[in-house]
């Protein structure tokens, strides 16, 4: 069993799933890793935890087919929340249109049943990862798009997804590799550009990259004159667009 995921504080999970084996199964595992799990058949029962405000969700893995609608309705539930949740979608075969749908919505991750513990205990700790780090972005800068950022990476999860194409699907970093060849970029604003595709915030970039906080916002100021962008969240839909193309 891969090893405990908890950092600060005990993870909670919303787990929606109709299946009472496979909702046991997945329970299990979660408790396993040291989740805290809330566990709700139907989407209604589900809906009404997310709806309290007072209920913190670090993560939420959402069925999509359950008895009263679909998982997806709950998306947009938890991202009307004051406090950010990462969901997480169960997929099967035949459900790839709604996992496409899921990605269009922000969703960044999806999980083929049946699904291993290892695979789970891997995205579930990213998804509390992730909402524990928009949240303290969210404390540094209400205006944050986390949103914007996620739907970035969900582009690339769906489209794998799909039945292999002729074209490779590219993480973000490659996006931004293939745009410093198109656009001209140094190889210094490329890696400060590739570090805002993962998320990070400019200090943590400063520090990463070993250069001042000021230096930093000089590097994304030349990079976003070059790129035809003016933020850091138009450039995350501009990294959206070119997913696309």
């Amino acid at each position: 069993m891969p090893g405990s995921i908890v950092d600060v504080g005990r993870p909670r999970v919303l787990l929606v799933e109709d299946e009472p084996a496979v909702g046991d199964a997945l329970t299990d595992c979660l408790q396993q890793l040291g989740c805290t799990v809330v566990a709700a058949p139907k989407l209604r029962s589900a809906t009404a935890s997310a709806r309290y405000d007072s209920e913190i969700f670090d993560a939420a893995i959402l069925d999509l087919g359950l008895p009263d609608g679909n998982g997806l309705e709950l998306v947009e539930t938890l991202r009307s929340r004051p406090v950010p949740c990462v969901s997480l979608i169960l997929t099967g075969q035949e459900e790839v249109e709604w996992a496409r749908r899921a990605a269009a919505m922000g969703v960044t991750g999806f999980l083929r049943k049946p699904v291993s513990a290892r695979l789970l205990s891997s995205e579930v700790a990213k998804a509390i990862a992730r909402s524990r780090e928009m949240r303290a972005w969210i404390r540094q800068d209400p205006g944050f798009d986390g949103e914007a950022l996620g739907a970035v990476r969900a582009q690339a999860i769906v489209e794998d997804l799909d039945q292999p194409s002729s074209r490779p699907v590219r993480t973000p970093q490659e996006q931004v590799r293939l745009l410093s060849q198109e656009f001209g970029l140094t190889e210094r604003q490329t890696e400060a550009l590739e570090r805002v595709s993962e998320g990070q915030r400019d200090r943590q970039i400063a520090d990463a990259m070993g250069v001042s906080y000021s230096r930093v916002r000089q590097l994304l100021a030349a990079s976003f004159g070059k790129l035809g962008v003016k933020s850091r969240n138009d450039f995350i839909r501009f990294l959206i667009e070119r997913q696309k193309t």
